[in-house]
Protein backbone atom coordinates (compact mmCIF):
# COMPACT_ATOMS: atom_id res chain seq x y z
CA UNK A 1 0.00 0.00 0.00
CA UNK A 2 1.57 3.31 -0.80
CA UNK A 3 0.43 6.36 0.44
CA UNK A 4 -0.07 9.81 -1.18
CA UNK A 5 1.35 12.94 0.99
CA UNK A 6 -1.37 15.01 -0.02
CA UNK A 7 -4.21 13.04 2.41
CA UNK A 8 -7.64 14.41 2.04
CA UNK A 9 -9.19 15.41 4.78
CA UNK A 10 -13.08 14.45 5.45
CA UNK A 11 -15.19 16.33 2.68
CA UNK A 12 -18.09 16.59 4.49
CA UNK A 13 -16.77 16.51 8.69
CA UNK A 14 -14.71 19.17 7.71
CA UNK A 15 -13.96 22.14 5.60
CA UNK A 16 -14.28 20.92 1.94
CA UNK A 17 -10.62 20.90 1.00
CA UNK A 18 -7.41 18.44 0.11
CA UNK A 19 -5.70 20.61 3.20
CA UNK A 20 -6.94 22.53 6.26
CA UNK A 21 -8.03 25.67 5.11
CA UNK A 22 -8.48 29.02 6.12
CA UNK A 23 -11.72 31.63 5.69
CA UNK A 24 -11.31 35.14 5.67
CA UNK A 25 -12.59 36.75 8.45
CA UNK A 26 -14.67 39.11 6.63
CA UNK A 27 -15.16 40.38 3.67
CA UNK A 28 -12.65 43.07 3.80
CA UNK A 29 -9.93 40.77 4.34
CA UNK A 30 -11.12 38.98 1.31
CA UNK A 31 -11.24 41.59 -0.90
CA UNK A 32 -7.82 43.06 -0.07
CA UNK A 33 -6.75 39.40 -0.99
CA UNK A 34 -8.11 39.96 -4.52
CA UNK A 35 -6.38 43.13 -4.53
CA UNK A 36 -3.28 42.50 -3.30
CA UNK A 37 -2.75 39.71 -6.00
CA UNK A 38 -3.94 42.24 -8.33
CA UNK A 39 -1.97 45.59 -7.88
CA UNK A 40 1.22 43.95 -6.24
CA UNK A 41 1.58 41.56 -9.31
CA UNK A 42 5.09 42.71 -10.39
CA UNK A 43 6.39 41.76 -6.71
CA UNK A 44 4.75 39.47 -6.45
CA UNK A 45 6.14 37.65 -9.49
CA UNK A 46 9.48 38.67 -7.86
CA UNK A 47 9.19 36.43 -5.11
CA UNK A 48 7.73 33.57 -6.40
CA UNK A 49 10.26 33.49 -8.83
CA UNK A 50 13.05 34.08 -6.10
CA UNK A 51 11.27 31.60 -3.88
CA UNK A 52 11.14 29.09 -7.02
CA UNK A 53 14.77 29.63 -7.81
CA UNK A 54 16.08 28.90 -3.95
CA UNK A 55 13.74 25.89 -3.69
CA UNK A 56 15.10 24.45 -6.85
CA UNK A 57 18.49 24.48 -6.12
CA UNK A 58 17.73 22.71 -2.68
CA UNK A 59 16.05 19.93 -4.56
CA UNK A 60 19.07 19.47 -6.95
CA UNK A 61 21.40 19.97 -4.06
CA UNK A 62 23.63 16.68 -3.10
CA UNK A 63 21.69 16.84 0.70
CA UNK A 64 20.25 14.12 1.52
CA UNK A 65 16.54 13.77 0.84
CA UNK A 66 15.25 14.44 4.48
CA UNK A 67 17.21 17.24 4.79
CA UNK A 68 15.61 18.52 1.21
CA UNK A 69 12.30 17.59 2.49
CA UNK A 70 12.54 19.76 5.55
CA UNK A 71 14.65 22.88 3.98
CA UNK A 72 12.34 22.89 1.39
CA UNK A 73 9.37 23.22 4.31
CA UNK A 74 10.89 25.94 5.99
CA UNK A 75 11.35 28.34 2.98
CA UNK A 76 7.81 27.43 1.82
CA UNK A 77 6.40 28.43 5.24
CA UNK A 78 8.70 31.00 5.55
CA UNK A 79 7.65 32.57 2.21
CA UNK A 80 4.04 31.76 2.97
CA UNK A 81 4.20 33.93 6.06
CA UNK A 82 5.50 36.78 4.46
CA UNK A 83 2.84 36.86 1.49
CA UNK A 84 0.34 36.70 4.31
CA UNK A 85 1.76 39.22 6.49
CA UNK A 86 2.59 42.18 3.80
CA UNK A 87 0.35 41.60 1.03
CA UNK A 88 -2.85 41.00 3.46
CA UNK A 89 -3.28 37.48 1.98
CA UNK A 90 -5.83 35.04 3.75
CA UNK A 91 -3.92 32.16 5.83
CA UNK A 92 -1.77 30.71 8.11
CA UNK A 93 1.06 28.65 8.58
CA UNK A 94 2.70 29.21 5.06
CA UNK A 95 -0.68 28.11 3.68
CA UNK A 96 -2.69 30.94 1.48
CA UNK A 97 -6.14 30.47 0.33
CA UNK A 98 -7.27 31.96 -2.57
CA UNK A 99 -10.90 31.90 -2.65
CA UNK A 100 -13.14 32.83 -6.14
CA UNK A 101 -16.62 32.94 -7.30
CA UNK A 102 -15.60 32.75 -10.73
CA UNK A 103 -15.16 28.77 -10.64
CA UNK A 104 -18.94 28.14 -9.59
CA UNK A 105 -20.15 29.44 -13.18
CA UNK A 106 -18.19 26.85 -14.46
CA UNK A 107 -19.76 24.25 -11.96
CA UNK A 108 -22.87 25.31 -12.43
CA UNK A 109 -23.24 24.75 -16.02
CA UNK A 110 -21.15 21.08 -16.31
CA UNK A 111 -24.15 20.15 -13.51
CA UNK A 112 -26.75 21.83 -15.57
CA UNK A 113 -26.10 20.94 -19.18
CA UNK A 114 -24.73 17.02 -17.90
CA UNK A 115 -26.72 16.19 -15.32
CA UNK A 116 -27.47 12.73 -16.78
CA UNK A 117 -24.19 11.96 -17.69
CA UNK A 118 -23.06 12.73 -14.23
CA UNK A 119 -25.37 11.02 -12.40
CA UNK A 120 -24.35 7.95 -14.65
CA UNK A 121 -20.66 8.52 -14.21
CA UNK A 122 -21.21 8.96 -10.52
CA UNK A 123 -23.61 5.68 -10.01
CA UNK A 124 -20.87 3.52 -12.32
CA UNK A 125 -18.19 5.35 -9.60
CA UNK A 126 -19.96 3.56 -7.05
CA UNK A 127 -20.24 0.05 -8.53
CA UNK A 128 -16.34 0.30 -9.13
CA UNK A 129 -15.55 1.45 -5.65
CA UNK A 130 -17.98 -0.93 -3.99
CA UNK A 131 -18.77 -3.90 -6.36
CA UNK A 132 -21.87 -5.95 -6.19
CA UNK A 133 -22.37 -4.11 -2.57
CA UNK A 134 -23.24 -0.51 -4.60
CA UNK A 135 -26.15 -2.79 -5.21
CA UNK A 136 -27.37 -2.29 -1.29
CA UNK A 137 -25.70 0.87 -0.93
CA UNK A 138 -27.56 2.16 -3.76
CA UNK A 139 -30.51 1.30 -2.36
CA UNK A 140 -31.48 -0.53 -5.93
CA UNK A 141 -30.93 2.75 -7.27
CA UNK A 142 -28.18 1.52 -9.51
CA UNK A 143 -28.90 0.93 -13.03
CA UNK A 144 -28.62 -2.37 -15.06
CA UNK A 145 -26.34 0.10 -17.25
CA UNK A 146 -24.52 1.06 -14.54
CA UNK A 147 -23.48 -1.99 -13.21
CA UNK A 148 -22.26 -3.44 -16.40
CA UNK A 149 -20.25 -0.09 -17.41
CA UNK A 150 -18.81 0.08 -13.59
CA UNK A 151 -17.94 -3.91 -13.68
CA UNK A 152 -16.06 -3.58 -16.93
CA UNK A 153 -14.62 -0.48 -15.60
CA UNK A 154 -13.11 -2.36 -12.46
CA UNK A 155 -11.80 -5.38 -14.76
CA UNK A 156 -9.89 -3.11 -16.44
CA UNK A 157 -8.48 -1.50 -13.61
CA UNK A 158 -7.65 -4.49 -11.85
CA UNK A 159 -6.03 -6.10 -14.83
CA UNK A 160 -4.18 -3.18 -16.53
CA UNK A 161 -4.22 0.12 -14.96
CA UNK A 162 -3.59 -0.97 -10.87
CA UNK A 163 -0.11 -3.28 -12.24
CA UNK A 164 0.78 -0.52 -14.50
CA UNK A 165 0.65 2.06 -11.67
CA UNK A 166 2.42 -0.27 -9.73
CA UNK A 167 5.05 -0.27 -12.37
CA UNK A 168 5.10 3.29 -12.29
CA UNK A 169 5.76 3.65 -8.14
CA UNK A 170 8.04 0.39 -8.41
CA UNK A 171 10.24 3.05 -10.88
CA UNK A 172 10.51 5.34 -8.10
CA UNK A 173 10.79 3.52 -5.04
CA UNK A 174 13.03 0.70 -5.68
CA UNK A 175 12.12 -2.29 -7.07
CA UNK A 176 13.59 -4.33 -3.72
CA UNK A 177 10.93 -3.05 -1.77
CA UNK A 178 8.09 -4.41 -3.65
CA UNK A 179 9.84 -7.58 -4.26
CA UNK A 180 10.06 -7.91 -0.47
CA UNK A 181 6.36 -7.17 0.22
CA UNK A 182 5.41 -9.64 -2.62
CA UNK A 183 7.38 -12.06 -0.69
CA UNK A 184 6.67 -11.17 2.66
CA UNK A 185 2.71 -11.64 1.09
CA UNK A 186 3.59 -15.11 0.02
CA UNK A 187 1.78 -16.80 3.40
CA UNK A 188 -1.47 -14.85 2.21
CA UNK A 189 -1.65 -16.74 -1.25
CA UNK A 190 -5.62 -17.46 -0.84
CA UNK A 191 -6.48 -13.91 -0.57
CA UNK A 192 -5.02 -13.06 -4.54
CA UNK A 193 -6.36 -16.39 -5.72
CA UNK A 194 -9.63 -14.82 -4.67
CA UNK A 195 -8.41 -11.80 -5.71
CA UNK A 196 -11.07 -11.50 -8.67
CA UNK A 197 -14.10 -12.85 -6.62
CA UNK A 198 -13.39 -10.17 -4.13
CA UNK A 199 -13.21 -7.46 -6.60
CA UNK A 200 -16.53 -8.32 -7.90
CA UNK A 201 -18.22 -8.73 -4.65
CA UNK A 202 -16.65 -5.32 -3.07
CA UNK A 203 -14.80 -3.78 -5.39
CA UNK A 204 -11.27 -1.40 -4.50
CA UNK A 205 -12.80 -1.23 -1.28
CA UNK A 206 -13.23 -4.28 -0.43
CA UNK A 207 -9.45 -5.74 -2.04
CA UNK A 208 -8.02 -2.72 -0.92
CA UNK A 209 -9.11 -2.99 3.03
CA UNK A 210 -8.23 -6.71 2.60
CA UNK A 211 -5.05 -6.37 1.57
CA UNK A 212 -4.01 -3.41 4.09
CA UNK A 213 -5.44 -6.05 6.78
CA UNK A 214 -3.26 -8.96 5.39
CA UNK A 215 0.21 -7.24 5.27
CA UNK A 216 -0.84 -5.36 8.89
CA UNK A 217 -1.20 -9.24 9.73
CA UNK A 218 2.59 -9.46 8.02
CA UNK A 219 4.26 -7.16 10.23
CA UNK A 220 2.49 -7.60 13.21
CA UNK A 221 3.69 -11.15 13.01
CA UNK A 222 7.50 -9.60 12.43
CA UNK A 223 7.04 -7.28 15.55
CA UNK A 224 6.20 -9.89 17.32
CA UNK A 225 9.20 -12.10 16.52
CA UNK A 226 11.53 -9.69 17.39
CA UNK A 227 9.74 -8.59 21.05
CA UNK A 228 9.13 -12.51 22.27
CA UNK A 229 12.46 -13.96 20.20
CA UNK A 230 14.84 -11.25 19.53
CA UNK A 231 15.34 -11.63 15.91
CA UNK A 232 15.40 -9.00 13.32
CA UNK A 233 12.43 -9.50 11.81
CA UNK A 234 10.40 -6.41 11.77
CA UNK A 235 13.63 -4.31 10.62
CA UNK A 236 14.08 -6.98 7.87
CA UNK A 237 10.11 -6.13 7.31
CA UNK A 238 9.24 -3.62 3.98
CA UNK A 239 6.89 -1.27 4.98
CA UNK A 240 3.41 -1.06 3.41
CA UNK A 241 2.85 2.24 3.24
CA UNK A 242 5.14 4.66 1.44
CA UNK A 243 5.09 8.59 1.36
CA UNK A 244 5.02 9.99 -1.56
CA UNK A 245 6.84 13.58 -1.60
CA UNK A 246 7.81 15.79 -4.31
CA UNK A 247 11.67 16.47 -4.36
CA UNK A 248 12.36 13.40 -2.40
CA UNK A 249 11.10 10.14 -3.81
CA UNK A 250 8.54 11.86 -6.87
CA UNK A 251 10.14 14.14 -9.44
CA UNK A 252 9.81 17.47 -7.96
CA UNK A 253 7.70 20.05 -10.46
CA UNK A 254 6.11 16.51 -12.25
CA UNK A 255 4.65 15.26 -8.80
CA UNK A 256 3.58 18.85 -7.79
CA UNK A 257 1.37 19.49 -11.46
CA UNK A 258 0.34 15.81 -11.14
CA UNK A 259 -0.96 16.28 -7.46
CA UNK A 260 -2.51 19.19 -8.34
CA UNK A 261 -4.34 18.25 -11.42
CA UNK A 262 -5.68 14.85 -9.19
CA UNK A 263 -7.18 17.47 -6.51
CA UNK A 264 -9.08 19.66 -9.09
CA UNK A 265 -10.36 17.02 -10.54
CA UNK A 266 -11.55 15.00 -7.22
CA UNK A 267 -12.85 18.22 -5.90
CA UNK A 268 -14.28 19.52 -8.84
CA UNK A 269 -16.73 16.26 -8.75
CA UNK A 270 -17.72 16.78 -5.22
CA UNK A 271 -18.77 19.93 -6.68
CA UNK A 272 -20.74 18.85 -9.64
CA UNK A 273 -22.55 16.61 -7.77
CA UNK A 274 -23.05 18.59 -5.10
CA UNK A 275 -24.87 21.16 -7.22
CA UNK A 276 -26.64 18.62 -8.84
CA UNK A 277 -28.36 17.50 -5.10
CA UNK A 278 -29.23 20.88 -5.20
CA UNK A 279 -26.51 21.74 -2.56
CA UNK A 280 -25.37 25.91 -3.28
CA UNK A 281 -21.97 26.21 -3.75
CA UNK A 282 -20.31 29.15 -1.82
CA UNK A 283 -17.13 29.59 -3.16
CA UNK A 284 -13.59 27.65 -4.71
CA UNK A 285 -10.20 28.46 -5.04
CA UNK A 286 -6.98 26.98 -4.52
CA UNK A 287 -4.59 26.38 -1.93
CA UNK A 288 -1.12 27.24 -1.87
CA UNK A 289 2.12 26.70 0.45
CA UNK A 290 4.41 29.36 -0.25
CA UNK A 291 4.14 30.30 -3.88
CA UNK A 292 3.71 26.03 -4.71
CA UNK A 293 -0.52 25.10 -5.37
CA UNK A 294 -0.96 22.25 -3.33
CA UNK A 295 -4.49 21.81 -3.46
CA UNK A 296 -8.07 22.92 -5.06
CA UNK A 297 -11.12 23.27 -2.99
CA UNK A 298 -14.55 23.98 -3.40
CA UNK A 299 -17.29 25.03 -0.69
CA UNK A 300 -20.40 23.73 -0.34
CA UNK A 301 -23.28 24.44 2.06
CA UNK A 302 -22.40 21.44 4.65
CA UNK A 303 -25.85 22.16 6.71
CA UNK A 304 -27.97 21.71 3.29
CA UNK A 305 -25.66 18.60 2.26
CA UNK A 306 -25.98 16.37 5.74
CA UNK A 307 -30.14 16.56 5.23
CA UNK A 308 -29.57 14.99 1.93
CA UNK A 309 -31.03 11.91 1.44
CA UNK A 310 -28.73 9.10 1.87
CA UNK A 311 -28.36 8.33 -1.97
CA UNK A 312 -27.61 11.32 -3.22
CA UNK A 313 -24.95 11.86 -0.05
CA UNK A 314 -23.73 8.72 -1.06
CA UNK A 315 -23.41 9.61 -5.00
CA UNK A 316 -21.69 12.99 -3.85
CA UNK A 317 -18.78 11.82 -1.48
CA UNK A 318 -18.20 9.15 -4.23
CA UNK A 319 -17.61 11.59 -6.72
CA UNK A 320 -14.11 12.06 -5.58
CA UNK A 321 -12.70 8.72 -5.72
CA UNK A 322 -14.92 7.99 -8.84
CA UNK A 323 -12.81 11.07 -11.09
CA UNK A 324 -9.70 9.87 -9.73
CA UNK A 325 -9.93 6.46 -10.82
CA UNK A 326 -11.83 7.42 -14.29
CA UNK A 327 -9.28 9.79 -14.83
CA UNK A 328 -6.81 7.12 -14.13
CA UNK A 329 -8.15 5.38 -16.92
CA UNK A 330 -8.19 7.92 -19.27
CA UNK A 331 -4.61 9.26 -18.50
CA UNK A 332 -3.62 5.63 -18.55
CA UNK A 333 -5.16 5.36 -22.19
CA UNK A 334 -3.36 8.55 -23.27
CA UNK A 335 0.41 7.64 -21.74
CA UNK A 336 0.00 4.21 -23.71
CA UNK A 337 -0.45 5.92 -26.88
CA UNK A 338 2.30 8.78 -26.11
CA UNK A 339 4.49 6.09 -25.20
CA UNK A 340 3.47 3.83 -28.51
CA UNK A 341 4.38 7.09 -30.22
CA UNK A 342 7.76 7.73 -28.42
CA UNK A 343 9.11 4.02 -29.26
CA UNK A 344 7.61 4.29 -32.82
CA UNK A 345 10.10 6.65 -33.43
CA UNK A 346 12.66 4.99 -31.67
CA UNK A 347 13.48 7.12 -28.55
CA UNK A 348 13.09 3.70 -26.07
CA UNK A 349 15.03 5.46 -23.64
CA UNK A 350 13.01 8.38 -21.71
CA UNK A 351 16.85 10.15 -21.19
CA UNK A 352 16.93 10.80 -24.97
CA UNK A 353 13.91 12.75 -25.20
CA UNK A 354 14.09 16.10 -25.29
CA UNK A 355 12.99 17.94 -21.94
CA UNK A 356 9.34 18.74 -22.83
CA UNK A 357 8.71 15.30 -23.85
CA UNK A 358 10.39 13.64 -21.29
CA UNK A 359 8.20 16.34 -19.01
CA UNK A 360 4.78 15.46 -20.99
CA UNK A 361 5.53 11.59 -20.03
CA UNK A 362 6.59 11.61 -16.11
CA UNK A 363 3.41 13.70 -15.22
CA UNK A 364 1.28 11.20 -17.19
CA UNK A 365 2.49 8.79 -15.84
CA UNK A 366 2.46 10.13 -12.28
CA UNK A 367 -1.23 11.18 -13.30
CA UNK A 368 -2.88 7.93 -13.78
CA UNK A 369 -0.51 6.14 -11.33
CA UNK A 370 -1.27 8.78 -8.95
CA UNK A 371 -4.89 8.77 -9.26
CA UNK A 372 -5.38 5.40 -9.00
CA UNK A 373 -4.02 5.36 -5.56
CA UNK A 374 -5.51 8.82 -4.09
CA UNK A 375 -8.89 7.48 -5.75
CA UNK A 376 -8.65 3.97 -3.44
CA UNK A 377 -6.66 5.33 -0.56
CA UNK A 378 -9.73 7.94 -0.21
CA UNK A 379 -12.46 4.85 -0.32
CA UNK A 380 -10.96 3.79 3.13
CA UNK A 381 -13.30 3.93 6.27
CA UNK A 382 -11.17 6.60 8.36
CA UNK A 383 -12.17 9.70 9.58
CA UNK A 384 -10.30 11.56 7.59
CA UNK A 385 -11.00 10.01 3.72
CA UNK A 386 -14.69 10.01 2.41
CA UNK A 387 -14.76 6.38 2.65
CA UNK A 388 -15.99 6.89 6.21
CA UNK A 389 -18.85 9.29 5.60
CA UNK A 390 -20.04 7.13 2.59
CA UNK A 391 -19.82 4.52 4.95
CA UNK A 392 -21.41 5.77 8.27
CA UNK A 393 -24.53 7.26 6.66
CA UNK A 394 -24.77 3.51 5.01
CA UNK A 395 -24.29 1.41 7.94
CA UNK A 396 -27.06 1.27 10.66
CA UNK A 397 -25.01 -0.73 13.10
CA UNK A 398 -22.90 1.71 14.52
CA UNK A 399 -20.77 -0.82 16.88
CA UNK A 400 -20.14 -2.32 13.44
CA UNK A 401 -18.73 0.78 11.93
CA UNK A 402 -17.03 1.36 14.55
CA UNK A 403 -15.49 -2.17 14.76
CA UNK A 404 -14.35 -1.63 10.95
CA UNK A 405 -12.70 1.78 11.48
CA UNK A 406 -11.18 0.86 14.28
CA UNK A 407 -9.20 -2.67 12.56
CA UNK A 408 -8.69 -0.53 9.55
CA UNK A 409 -6.67 2.14 11.76
CA UNK A 410 -4.87 -0.28 13.45
CA UNK A 411 -3.76 -1.75 10.42
CA UNK A 412 -3.23 1.31 8.44
CA UNK A 413 -0.94 2.20 11.65
CA UNK A 414 0.40 -0.98 11.04
CA UNK A 415 1.45 -0.65 7.65
CA UNK A 416 3.74 2.72 8.52
CA UNK A 417 5.37 1.00 11.58
CA UNK A 418 8.62 -0.86 10.37
CA UNK A 419 9.89 2.81 9.00
CA UNK A 420 10.53 2.96 12.85
CA UNK A 421 13.02 0.20 12.93
CA UNK A 422 15.24 1.29 9.23
CA UNK A 423 18.59 1.62 10.37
Amino acid sequence: MIMCWAIERSWVRSPPSAFICFPPKNIHNYLNSCNAIFTMRPSLILIALIAFALLYAIVVSSLPGMVKFFLGIAEMFIVGQILIKYYKLTGEYGLIMLRSKKGIGIIHRLARQYEKIWKFLSDTGVVISYGLLSFFLMRKHVSAKSLITGLVLLSVIFIFVAPAALGVLISLLGVSMIERSSQQLAAFSPIFSLSILLVLIGGLFLFFLLGLIAYGLVILAALLSTLLQGTAAISQTTPGAHLLLPGINLPFFEGILALLIILVVHEGAHAVMARIGKIPILSSGLVLFGVIPIGAFVEPDEKKLKKLERTRQTRVLVAGSTANLIASILLFTVFLGFITGINYLGLVNIEMLIPVLRFISIVLGLGFALNFVIGTVNLLPLPFFDGYRTMEINVPQKNVLRAITIITLVAFLLNFLPWLFVA
